[in-house]
């Protein structure tokens, strides 16, 4: 008997020594060395609790909580994200598996990482799906209100998908990243996959009774019929890619809490370019035309000169251009049925001759066409048969185009081929689409050592943006958020045109994915119609215009649609014209794609149903904005925000001008009113008095904003110190005070 109990009391001795308390900063996380689950909790706050790790295994799910023994470690870290400490866990499991669970915190950070890893005693371990992180458990961290949300973000702007600002009440798996937030007080958790690199990565959320999080789980291993990976012949998913070797590890994921949602989600994309930077630009914020819009399957070589002719003449010199003065005419689809090579050439040397930047639409990695047809530049040796994707030994067909094997020589060849051709003609923009086809699941690649879809489209846009340089800016259009390191821009959402529901959603997904601008250059809203084709929008009201322009304004790029050319019987030229001439010309608005990066929500409590946030705003040095959209048929759109949403004190706010209209505002002690019409949209700018003051900065790259240190923007007006999720200034020279400072 006494022996038995001595036995116990080593056994519960074993077990206290191997659990772990984690108290970093506001952070207290727990360790049970009984029931080997985490809590953690963020200023006092549970956030998760009876947390666990798993690793599905050759198609078995392996639970931390199932080991047999269990050991931690401490060690300091220093990575990309700094300088800090790092609490690992290992869980030994009884087949020899080991699950290797890390925690790392940085002083300087709002948030930690987690990552797992799984290895096994004498061989190799395969795994389609890692989680770091996960609870079945309820935690009920934000009030009981209805004002609180959960961000669904999708996984490409594919099928008009759109972003959802869903109650908690329901089931979603979020692509990436995912916000759970209370609209009132903006406090929120944020987490996301930080790593781009092999995972398709999702944010596992089932919620109930508008404040309770029930089930939350961290993935690295998720596909759907929204990633393209549905078979539909045989109503199944394609399942992830397995990763194999001595040790497989999980996405890194940032798990962190805000007092402010919306600078959670601007922090998840800087703490993404700290593991990959994002691609940066000399330029500007592309300003231009689109022959998409309008001109369409139409498009001519005259067309497209009327079009810059008149872009030249009239809205240039109305400040329609960008940081440089140039703006991109850009040729998509069917350029290369309807324009000869020479007359691409003519296109490119009138575009240089008139400060403008020419470009072209192309495709990587998809095939609208036969599979019997040779690879342009192999001379023969591939026909697209033999670089196309097959999933269950079926040729891959996504949007009504076969899917090309990134990793495959005659598709790096064929890549190649145009890249140099485009290169040669003076081509200096490019519009990539259907990118997603590149990134599906299938049976095997060329590269036998990839072993995810993911995997495959790194090493495809490597390839392509090595062979297209520096000087060509790349500009996404169907593709997937992630990874982001290859392209300056990409668009914000699916095709929009001119309508006050297209307008809207292009709206939904800048409410909830302005974030992006941290990692892209610049979020492209799509090309803006005001008077497109009979059997499409057809002439929509000034209205409209307005606000499809507003959406555009608010999100990024700047380039119309129109067709502005009587030698193409596309849409209405005149009334084109006409509108251009009214709208495009207004230097306040067309001020603000060159001085700002996109707009964020003010509030985040439009309703799941609506779709889209009325009030998005942005802060630079010299104004703050508020744009104000009315999306109902019907009815006006008014209200009254208050300075303190806006984050200005009614001391520093000077004239207050909506830009449409010219108008001042009234004021009140605490904020203005805003009233909109239907369909439509205002801008309003207010002049701050006083700008922020920049204080002396002493060599360190850790002026932190937060704490009242520094605000740095470059000439474009692009904040600089936003870049950093700690408010470290980027390397460089700066000007203080008549003398130059430099940051280290």
């Amino acid at each position: 008997m006494k022996q038995t109990l001595w036995a116990l009391l080593a056994l519960l001795a074993a077990v206290n020594v191997s659990a772990l308390e984690v108290n970093e900063g506001k952070w207290r996380i727990t360790l049970d060395g009984q029931t080997r689950r985490l809590t953690i909790a963020n200023g006092g706050n549970i956030l998760m609790s009876g947390a666990y790790a798993q690793a599905v295994l050759e198609g078995t799910a392996v639970n931390s909580y199932d080991a047999v023994e269990m050991t931690t470690a401490e060690s300091e870290v220093s990575d990309c994200f700094g300088q800090g400490k790092k609490y690992a866990v290992t869980y030994l499991m009884g087949d020899g598996t080991r699950l290797l669970q890390s925690l790392s915190f940085y002083p300087a950070l709002p948030y930690f990482i987690v990552q797992l890893e799984a290895t096994r005693d004498g061989g190799e371990v395969r795994s389609n799906r890692l989680s770091p992180l996960l609870s079945t458990a309820t935690a009920a961290f934000l009030p009981d209100s209805k004002q609180n949300r959960m961000l669904f973000v999708p996984w490409d702007n594919d099928g008009f998908i759109s972003y959802a600002s869903n109650y908690l009440r329901k089931e979603m798996y979020s692509y990436t990243v995912t916000a759970i937030f209370n609209s009132d007080s903006r406090y929120g958790l944020i987490t996301g996959a930080v790593d781009h690199d092999f995972w398709k990565s999702a944010v596992h959320v089932n919620a109930s009774d508008y404040y309770k999080v029930n089930e939350l789980a961290l993935i690295s291993g998720y596909t759907d019929e929204h990633t393209h990976d549905s078979i539909r012949s045989e109503n199944r998913i394609m399942p992830h890619g397995a990763m194999a070797g001595d040790t497989v590890r999980s996405s890194r994921f940032m798990f962190g809490c805000f007092d402010d949602w919306r600078v959670g989600l601007e922090t998840f994309g800087q703490a993404c370019t700290r593991v990959v930077p994002r691609r940066e630009w000399s330029g500007g914020v592309p300003y231009g035309w689109s022959s998409w819009g309008v001109q369409s399957t139409d498009i001519s070589y005259q067309g497209v000169i009327d079009c810059g002719s008149f872009i030249r003449e009239n809205l240039m010199p109305h400040g329609f251009h960008d940081a440089q003065g140039k703006v991109v005419l850009s040729l998509d689809a069917w350029w290369n049925d309807n324009l000869s090579v020479e007359q691409v050439k003519k296109f490119v040397a009138y575009c240089k001759d008139n400060n403008m930047i020419p470009g072209l639409y192309y495709g990587s990695f998809c095939r609208f066409g036969g599979l019997d047809d040779g690879v342009p530049g192999t001379n023969g040796k591939y026909i697209f048969g033999d670089i196309a994707l097959k999933v269950n030994g079926r040729y891959k067909v996504v949007d009504g185009a076969y899917c090309l094997d990134p990793t495959h020589p005659g598709t790096k060849i064929f890549i190649m081929t145009e890249m140099q051709k485009f290169r040669q003609w003076g081509v200096e923009y490019l519009k990539c689409d259907f990118m997603s086809n590149g990134a599906i699941e299938a049976d095997s690649w060329y590269n036998k050592n990839c072993r995810s879809g993911i995997q495959a489209y790194n090493e495809g846009m490597k390839f392509l943006v090595g062979k297209a340089g520096d000087d060509i800016y790349i500009d996404l259009s169907i593709s997937p958020a992630f990874p982001y390191q290859y392209a300056h821009g990409r668009r914000i959402s699916c095709d929009a045109w001119g309508s006050i529901g297209q307008t809207k959603y292009v709206m939904n997904n800048t409410s909830y994915g302005w974030w992006l601008n941290q990692v892209y250059f610049a979020c492209d809203p799509d090309h803006m119609v005001m008077k497109g084709r009979p059997e499409g929008i057809g002439i929509q009201s000034d209205g409209a215009n307005r606000a499809r322009l507003t959406s555009g304004a608010v999100t990024g790029a700047y380039l119309t649609g129109d067709n502005f050319s009587d030698n193409v019987n596309a849409g209405y030229p005149e009334k084109s014209r006409e509108a251009a001439l009214k709208f495009l010309t207004n230097q306040d608005v067309n001020e603000i794609p060159r001085t700002c990066h996109a707009f964020r929500p003010l509030y985040g409590d439009a309703k799941p149903d609506d779709g889209a946030e009325k009030l998005v705003t942005y802060e630079n040095d010299s104004y703050v904005y508020l744009a104000v959209f009315s999306y109902q048929i019907l009815s006006v759109t008014s209200g009254e925000v208050k300075y303190a949403d806006l984050g200005i004190t009614p001391g520093n706010v000077g004239e207050i001008k909506e830009l449409w209209t010219g108008s001042t505002v009234t004021t009140t002690a605490d904020g203005f009113r805003y009233n909109v019409p239907y369909c439509d949209a205002r801008i309003y700018r207010i002049t701050k008095k006083s700008a922020a003051g920049i204080k002396d900065v002493t060599g360190e790259r850790d002026a932190n904003p937060a704490a009242g240190g520094v605000r740095v923007y470059d000439l474009q007006g692009r904040r600089l110190d936003g870049r950093f999720g700690d408010g470290r200034l980027p390397k460089g020279i700066y000007i203080q005070g008549g003398r130059k400072v430099a940051v280290q």
